[in-house]
């Protein structure tokens, strides 16, 4: 059978270390925290030359080793390691999964911007549409994603995926105070408006969050509900905040009326969410029906 890979034992000094390190265009960022380990390792004596290898992929990027070459580099040490070229881009998501490479890093690795922020819009996303629709499965485990599920999403739907994160960003942003995070808005906006939230959707988590306020409507009822658990630190369920968001919503597309008061038992499903077409929302942007 034959492979593209190919390994060879070098002696990688500090000159060898600094040149790999010209290959490392998308790798993690440094943490301070482990090169001071690895680094002061490699002063004392005590890095063991265990086997673990440096690796490159069929680009030439450097995909793995990176602390280790800047702990080289900063000791001035030389040590004796296996060097891998030929690994295809995409295996790095499966490598190193039982250490610390978390989805975001995966993200990162490939490429992608705003990986962390997105890695966790994803799988907020398929806990939601797998656990979090039904109370009886919001308490299962189903739907969790492996690094090569992330990366393979986000290369499928990157399209939208910024996007929406950005939209999301943007809306925590003139939060004052914060009382969502941007997974959560990010969530939300999907639940709502699909793919691609449009701009009564947006206008809907501004008045949601406290960046636009109405009097008496099912927006400003949540919002004092968001604002007081922040001030009070007394984080509100989430399954009961959904619930309570897409009521909003229904609310809010049904003409935005004055109500002062609605509750959910969260021994409930979820309410089914209210839909209408692209040409009746832009009626009601348009005519300002919604900005009770």
């Amino acid at each position: 059978m034959e492979t593209k890979l190919s390994v060879a034992l070098k002696l990688v000094t500090p000159k060898v270390a600094e040149n790999y390190l010209k290959f490392n265009d998308k790798n993690r960022k440094v943490s301070e925290k482990n090169l001071y380990f690895l680094s002061n390792q490699m002063k004392n004596g005590t890095f063991l030359e265990n086997g673990e290898s440096i690796v490159f992929d069929t680009n030439g990027k450097l995909k793995d080793g990176q602390h280790r070459l800047e702990a080289i580099v900063k000791s001035g040490k030389s040590f004796w390691i296996p060097i891998v070229h030929g690994v295809e881009p995409l295996a790095m998501a499966t490598y190193d999964t039982g250490k610390n490479r978390s989805a975001s890093d995966i993200l990162e690795l490939s490429g992608f911007k705003n990986s962390a922020g997105i890695s966790a819009l994803i799988l907020a996303i398929n806990k939601f549409e797998n656990n979090a629709k039904t109370k009886r499965a919001s308490n299962t485990q189903k739907g969790s994603m492996t690094n090569q599920e992330v990366l393979e999403y986000c290369e499928q739907n990157y399209d939208w995926l910024n996007p929406l994160y950005l939209k999301a960003h943007s809306l925590v942003s003139a939060m004052k105070p914060k009382v969502l995070i941007k997974t959560t808005v990010g969530l939300y906006l999907y639940m709502l408006g699909g793919e691609r939230p449009t701009e009564t959707h947006i206008e809907f988590m501004k008045r949601l969050t406290g960046i636009k306020r109405g009097s008496s409507t099912s927006t400003d009822y949540v919002f004092t509900k968001l604002y007081n658990a922040r001030v009070n630190k007394e984080p509100l369920n989430f399954y009961w905040l959904t619930a309570m968001t897409i009521k909003a919503w229904n609310y809010f597309i049904d003409g935005n009326p004055a109500i002062k008061y609605f509750k959910f038992d969260i021994n409930n499903d979820l309410p089914k969410i209210k839909q209408k077409t692209d040409s009746e929302l832009k009626r009601m942007w348009d005519e300002g029906e919604t900005y009770r």
